[in-house]
C-alpha cells in the first residue's frame, strides 16, 4: 500500500514538474509582493546583493564543496548554511525564494541540465523551516535544535528519501529509505552544531546590513 502511494506521488510529480515549478514560482512571487506591500518591507540594493550572493553561494557549498562518505546514503553538505543566514536576516518570504532558486540553477548547472521539482519543494521547505524558526527569535539551543531537527527528518531523511526512489528499484525502495534514515541522526548533530555556531553572528551581520 505504502509503495503504490509513494510511487503515485512519484508519477505525479515527475509528470508535472513543469507546472508545479510555476506554481511554486508564482506564489514566491505573490509572498514577495505581500512582503514589499502589506509588510511595507523595502529591501536595499545591499540587501539584494547579499541574497544573490547567499544563493551562489548556497550551490557552490551544495554542489561543489559536500563530502561524500557514504554513497546515495550519507553526503556531509554545507549548503544550508547560506540558507540559514538568509533566513536569519531576511524572513520567510525572501528565504524560500533565495532557496528555490538556488536549487533551480544548481539543478540545471550541475546536474547535466536535469531537474526534479521534488528537491524544489525540499530546498522551499527548508528555507520556510529556517525562516520561520530563525527570523527574529530568541535563537535559544531548544529553538535551533528543534528547528534542524525538522530540516533533518522532514526534508532530508524522508522527502528526499522519496524523491530518489525515482533511481533505485522497488526491490531497493525499502533498504535504501531505511539507510538514509539511520544515516540522518548521524549527520543531524554536526548539522546543529554549525547552525550554533552561526547565531553568534546573527547581530553583527544585522547590523552590517543597517550601516
Amino acid at each position: 500500500m505504502l509503495d503504490t502511494v509513494l510511487h503515485a506521488i512519484l508519477d505525479f510529480v515527475g509528470a508535472h514538474s513543469a507546472l508545479l515549478t510555476v506554481l511554486i514560482l508564482i506564489a514566491l512571487g505573490v509572498g514577495m509582493v505581500l512582503c514589499l506591500t502589506v509588510q511595507k518591507r523595502r529591501f536595499t540594493v545591499r540587501e539584494i546583493a547579499v541574497m544573490g550572493m547567499l544563493a551562489a553561494l548556497n550551490i557552490v557549498l551544495a554542489e561543489v564543496c559536500k563530502i561524500t562518505i557514504i554513497p546515495n546514503a550519507l553526503v556531509l553538505s554545507f549548503g544550508f548554511l547560506p540558507i540559514a543566514v538568509c533566513g536569519m536576516l531576511f524572513g520567510v518570504a525572501p528565504t524560500v525564494t533565495v532557496a528555490v532558486v538556488a536549487d533551480i540553477l544548481g539543478a540545471l548547472l550541475f546536474s547535466s541540465g536535469s531537474f526534479y521539482f521534488g528537491y524544489t519543494l525540499t530546498a522551499f521547505l527548508v528555507g520556510l523551516f529556517y525562516a520561520l524558526f530563525l527570523h527574529k527569535k530568541d535563537l535559544s539551543l531548544a529553538r535551533c535544535a528543534l528547528c534542524q531537527l525538522l530540516v533533518s527528518i522532514v526534508c532530508y531523511a524522508l522527502l528526499n528519501s522519496i524523491w530518489a526512489l525515482n533511481w533505485v528499484t522497488k526491490t531497493a525502495a525499502a533498504e535504501y529509505i531505511g539507510t538514509r534514515l539511520i544515516m540522518q541522526p548521524i549527520l543531524y548533530p554536526v548539522y546543529l552544531l554549525f547552525l550554533l555556531l552561526l547565531r553568534k553572528y546573527r547581530k553583527p551581520l544585522e547590523g552590517a546590513l543597517r550601516k
